[in-house]
């Protein structure tokens, strides 16, 4: 949480002396500001209509709408207020009575001194996840529908993996650009690429990544393989990078289907659809800009494009799960490391960046986790 940023919150008991302590034990956190009290469910509902606070800290028995009720009320009509119930129970009795209520955190009344303050941490602590979705009225691709369209494409169907192709070759084309360092092997690999995905899909497994990565290795693997067949490799700084326009990337698709087609002993097939628009830039944080390309609810993954402008930085982080990072353009540090455009980076689980910045600016494609903690 930025320092600059304060946790509204409602306070809700129907007891003085709890709403006391909680009172004196925020008091001491500058981020926190109390903006509500009350003393029953009704009382507190209102407040909460008219605050919309980032966090309700409510007594489990109440008169009024009791803890669990209330929680219901603002899980249904603000459901990113994050929700502390506090009980004079036991925690073993709150699981049985009251484990299903929707809150986010329980603590014992017993405990409020020594586990109030460390449970709001835990609770508000950003994650990556947090700044990707907020105030997103649209919903992003999901992961199911790029694994579909392998499936398709493991099916035999040209269209799917047409799809594919019309998805990813604005990101896959500039990383062959820039590990290859010429356009034209750029272009006869982008169908060298395809072909493969047309060959390995029926190869292709959920649980090692997402579609989009998958590519993107193929991808990686056939430019180096090349780079060792030309045993040479330098690095460009100019704009022959730039994305296949129309022309091109259809005519690339053409000569793709073509030899699909001879290989299969069928006639090519007229090009698809080209499927769902590019979704649009999102500005998430200063100098940082994200286009979402999937989402994986289920393994709490995302696949997105980032842009980091001139003198911009990344926030320091912890990593949830793999992080695969792929930079198209511009020069990337990552604490000791530099990145150049075409190289690749592998975090671990459990492992953290403190200093990501470009100083030129950058794009870079990301895989990783929603759950990566933001610090």
């Amino acid at each position: 949480m930025a320092a600059t940023t304060r946790l509204t919150i409602v306070v809700v008991d129907d007891v003085e002396e709890y709403r006391e302590i909680v009172r004196y034990l925020l008091a001491r956190a500058s981020d926190m500001k109390i903006v509500g009290e009350a003393a029953d469910g009704e009382e507190a509902l209102n407040l909460v209509r008219h605050h919309r606070p980032d966090l309700v800290i409510t007594d489990l028995m109440m008169p009024r709408l009791n803890g669990i009720e209330l929680t219901t009320h603002i899980r249904r009509e603000l459901p990113r207020t994050r929700i502390i119930l506090m009980s004079s129970f036991t925690e073993a009795t709150y699981l049985l009575m009251a484990s299903d209520s929707g809150a986010d955190v329980f603590v014992s009344k017993g405990a409020l001194h020594d586990a109030l303050l460390p449970a709001i941490r835990h609770l508000v602590t950003p994650t990556l996840g947090d700044l990707l979705y907020a105030n997103r009225a649209k919903a992003p691709v999901s992961e199911k529908e790029w694994a579909g369209l392998v499936r398709a494409t493991a099916g035999g169907d040209r269209s799917a993996l047409h799809a594919l192709y019309t998805r990813t070759h604005r990101i896959v084309f500039p990383l062959l650009v820039r590990i290859t360092a010429n356009r034209d092997i750029a272009e006869e690999l982008m169908a060298d690429v395809f072909h493969d995905v047309w060959r390995s899909a029926s190869g292709y497994d959920p649980a090692d990544g997402s579609v989009v990565g998958w590519i993107m290795h193929q991808a990686r693997s056939r430019a180096l393989d090349r780079l060792r067949f030309e045993q040479r490799k330098q690095r460009i700084d100019d704009p022959a990078d730039r994305a296949l326009d129309t022309g091109e990337h259809l005519l690339v698709w053409a000569r793709l289907a073509q030899r699909i087609a001879a290989e299969e002993g069928e006639e090519s097939v007229a090009s698809a659809p080209d499927g769902i628009p590019e979704s649009e830039w999102e500005e998430v944080a200063s100098g940082i800009s994200c286009q979402l390309l999937a989402t994986d609810e289920e393994k709490e993954r995302v696949s997105m494009l980032v842009r980091l402008a001139p003198g911009a930085a990344y926030p320091p982080h912890h990593h949830a799960g793999v992080e695969e990072l792929y930079l198209l353009d511009g020069k990337l540090v990552i604490d000791d490391k530099t990145l150049y455009p075409g190289d690749y980076n592998r975090a671990e689980p459990d492992t953290g960046d403190q200093r990501v910045w470009s100083e030129t600016g950058c794009t870079c494609v990301l895989l990783t986790s929603t759950r990566d903690v933001l610090r």
